[in-house]
């Protein structure tokens, strides 16, 4: 089944499949742009992304581990948790700004 589903200016796309386990794969892609802080300078900016993800959605409490796919643990089926988590995720990420990267920080005298 294909999916979509945008928030704050971040799109999931692709396809789901529910599996015989009960458990729910989701393969395609996140894109949009999304502002950031930068971890050097403290200032916001706008990131671009352009994601392949591949999420394996499943009841929880879960005890297994997959190579291949991301594990979700979720109640109930929710996109917009998992697009929410993923903005959440990227936030937290070592975002450095344009300014920062031409600039260095961490020369060694």
């Amino acid at each position: 089944m294909k999916v979509n589903k945008s928030f704050q200016n971040l799109t999931l796309e692709g396809e789901s499949v529910k599996n015989k386990d009960g458990s729910i794969t989701i393969t395609g892609k996140i894109f949009g742009e999304i502002e950031v802080e930068c971890v050097k300078c403290l200032n916001t900016f706008k990131r671009n992304i352009n994601e392949d993800v591949k999420f394996k959605v499943v009841k929880p409490p879960y005890s297994g581990f997959d190579e291949e796919y991301d594990i979700i643990e979720q109640e109930k089926f929710d996109l917009e948790e998992i697009l929410k988590s993923e903005i959440e995720s990227i936030k937290n990420d070592y975002n450095v700004c344009e300014s920062c990267e031409k600039e260095d920080f961490n020369k060694e005298f």
